[in-house]
C-alpha cells in the first residue's frame, strides 16, 4: 500500500529543508548569532584572565568587561530566543492572526464609536468581545517588538564586547611589550650589579694583592734591620744594662722607620683591605728593640707613625718619639721612662698602668687618655691637653703640669701635693676624691680653679659656694658624657662664661 503524498499548494513556497553537507552546516553553525556572542565571550574571558595573571589592577579592568559581558548575556538570552521565538510564533500563525484582526477593526471602531459618541452602554460588551479576540494579535505584535529591541541590545552589546575585546587586545600587546622591556630592564639591573660587584671584587682583589706586596717588601726590610740590630758588634753597654748599637745600625733604623710609612693592610678575615692605616713594621722593629734589650735614647724614631699601635708590656727607656701619632694606641703596662713624647699625639690611648717617670711629654696630647695607676712622677707635662683624662690613683709626684689643659680631668685618689699646678686650666677638673689636696694657694695660681669639683671642705677653703660646686659637678657630668670632644670643650666654655670670675 502506498504511502500518500503530502498535497501542496502551487501557491505556497516549498518547505525549507537544511542542508545535508556538513561544510555548510558548519558555516551555519559557527555564523548563528548565539555562536558569536558566545565566541565573543570567550574571547573576553581569555583576554581577562590573561591580564588578571599581570596586572595588580586587573578587578578595575574586570568589573568594566563583566557588566558588558552582562549586558550581552542578558541580551542574548532575552532578546535572541525571545525574538526567534516570536518571529516563529509570528511565521506560523501570522496570517491567520493579522486577517482575523483585520476583520475585527471595522467592527471595533464602530463599537466604539457608538459607546464614545452616542453614549449607548449598550455596546460595551460587544466592545470587549472584540478586544479580546483582538488581544492575542496585538500581545504577538508588542512581544514582537520588546524581543526586537532585546535583540538590537544585544547585537549593540556584541559590538560594543568586540570593540572592547579589539582595544583590550590593543592595550594587552602595549602592555606585553611594557612588561618585556620591564624583564629586560631587569635584567640588564642585574647584569649590571653584577657587572658592578665583579668590578667591584676586582678592585679589591687588586688592592689585596698590592697590599700583601707591599707588606712583604716591607716583611723583608723589617727583616734586614732585625739581622742587622742582632749582627750589631755594639760598643759597649749603658748605665742600665743595655747594649749600646754602633752608629751606622741606629742610622739605618732611623731611615727605615722613615721608609716604612702606614699603609692600609689586609683583614685576614674578611680578605679585604681594612680602612685602619698602620705600620705594623715600625711596631715590630719597637718590639724587636725591646725584647733585644737595646738602648735606644740615641735612635731618632721622630717620623714613626704609631696611631693604633700595641706596645703593651714593652720596655724602652728614653724611647724617643717626638711629634709621633700614638692616637689609639695600646701601651697599658709598657715601661717608658725618660721617653721623649712632646708634641706628641696620645689621644684615646690605653696608657694604664705605665711608667712614664721623668718623660717628656711638653705639648703633649693626651685627650680622653687613660691614665690609671700610671707613674708621672717627675714628668713634664707643661702645656699638655689632657682633657677629660683619666688619672685615677696616677703617681704624679712632682710632675710638671704648669699650663697644662686639665679640663674634666679625673684625678681620684691621687696626690697633687707636690705637682706643679702653675697656670693650669682646671675648668670642671674633678679634685673631690684627691688623697692628698694641695695648699690653698697652689690650687689658686691655676686657672679657672673656680670651676673645678671640690669636696664640701675643700671647696669652703677656697671660698667656691656649695652652689657653684654643685654646678661644677653638674656640667663636669655633661662634658664626660658628651660624644664627642668638640661638645665637651664646648661645655667648658659654657661654664667659664657663666662664671668668667673667681669669687672674692
Amino acid at each position: 500500500m502506498t504511502k500518500p503524498q503530502p498535497v501542496t499548494s502551487p501557491s505556497s513556497p516549498p518547505p525549507f529543508r537544511p542542508s545535508r553537507n556538513p561544510i555548510v552546516r558548519l558555516v551555519l553553525w559557527f555564523t548563528e548569532p548565539s555562536m558569536i556572542k558566545g565566541m565573543a565571550v570567550g574571547v573576553v574571558l581569555a583576554l581577562l584572565g590573561g591580564v588578571a595573571l599581570k596586572l595588580d589592577a586587573a578587578w578595575y579592568i574586570a568589573s568594566g568587561l563583566m557588566l558588558v559581558l552582562a549586558a550581552l548575556i542578558f541580551g542574548a538570552v532575552v532578546g535572541h530566543y525571545l525574538f526567534e521565538a516570536r518571529r516563529k510564533r509570528l511565521q506560523r500563525h501570522g496570517l491567520d492572526m493579522l486577517r482575523q484582526a483585520g476583520s475585527e477593526l471595522p467592527g471595533l471602531g464602530d463599537e466604539l464609536a457608538v459607546v464614545v459618541l452616542q453614549r449607548d452602554m449598550s455596546h460595551l460588551p460587544s466592545f470587549w468581545e472584540r478586544l479580546r479576540r483582538l488581544r492575542p494579535a496585538v500581545e504577538e505584535v508588542a512581544g514582537l517588538g520588546l524581543a526586537a529591541f532585546f535583540r538590537m541590545a544585544a547585537l549593540s552589546a556584541l559590538f560594543a564586547v568586540l570593540g572592547s575585546a579589539i582595544s583590550f587586545a590593543v592595550f594587552l600587546t602595549s602592555f606585553m611589550q611594557v612588561e618585556r622591556m620591564t624583564e629586560q630592564n631587569e635584567l640588564i639591573k642585574v647584569q649590571t650589579n653584577l657587572t658592578i660587584k665583579q668590578l667591584e671584587f676586582e678592585t679589591t682583589r687588586q688592592a689585596v694583592e698590592i697590599a700583601l706586596s707591599i707588606a712583604d717588601r716591607r716583611q723583608t726590610t723589617a727583616r734586614e734591620v732585625f739581622a742587622a740590630i742582632a749582627n750589631d758588634p755594639g760598643k759597649g753597654t749603658s748605665d742600665d744594662g743595655r747594649k749600646n748599637l754602633t752608629q751606622g745600625t741606629r742610622l739605618l733604623i732611623t731611615a727605615t722607620v722613615s721608609q716604612l710609612q702606614p699603609y692600609k693592610g689586609v683583614d685576614p678575615v674578611e680578605n679585604k683591605v681594612t680602612e685602619e692605616v698602620k705600620s705594623p713594621e715600625q711596631e715590630q722593629i719597637l718590639r724587636y728593640l725591646s725584647a733585644v734589650n737595646v738602648d735606644v735614647s740615641e735612635i731618632d724614631l721622630s717620623r714613626a707613625f704609631l696611631a693604633h699601635v700595641d706596645l703593651h708590656s714593652t720596655e724602652l727607656p728614653q724611647l724617643q718619639l717626638p711629634g709621633v701619632n700614638i692616637q689609639q694606641a695600646a701601651l697599658y703596662d709598657a715601661k717608658f721612662p725618660g721617653a721623649n713624647l712632646a708634641l706628641a699625639d696620645l689621644s684615646i690611648s690605653q696608657l694604664a698602668r705605665t711608667d712614664l717617670s721623668g718623660a717628656n711629654l711638653t705639648d703633649a696630647k693626651l685627650v680622653d687618655a687613660i691614665l690609671v695607676d700610671a707613674v708621672l712622677s717627675d714628668a713634664n707635662l707643661v702645656r699638655a691637653d689632657l682633657t677629660r683624662a683619666s688619672l685615677r690613683k696616677t703617681v704624679l709626684k712632682q710632675a710638671q703640669l704648669g699650663s697644662a689643659n686639665l679640663n674634666g680631668v679625673d684625678f681620684a685618689q691621687c696626690d697633687l701635693a707636690s705637682a706643679d699646678l702653675t697656670d693650669a686650666d682646671l675648668a670642671l677638673a674633678d679634685l673631690s676624691g684627691l688623697d692628698r689636696t694641695p695648699l690653698v694657694p697652689k690650687i689658686r695660681g691655676a686657672a679657672s680653679w673656680w670651676l673645678a669639683v671640690y669636696s664640701d671642705d675643700y671647696a669652703a677653703k677656697l671660698g667656691v659656694s656649695p652652689a657653684q660646686n654643685a654646678k661644677n659637678r653638674e656640667a663636669m657630668v655633661r662634658m664626660r658624657a658628651a660624644t664627642t670632644i668638640d661638645a665637651a670643650r664646648a661645655i667648658v666654655t659654657e661654664a667659664k662664661a657663666a662664671a668668667p670670675n673667681a669669687p672674692g
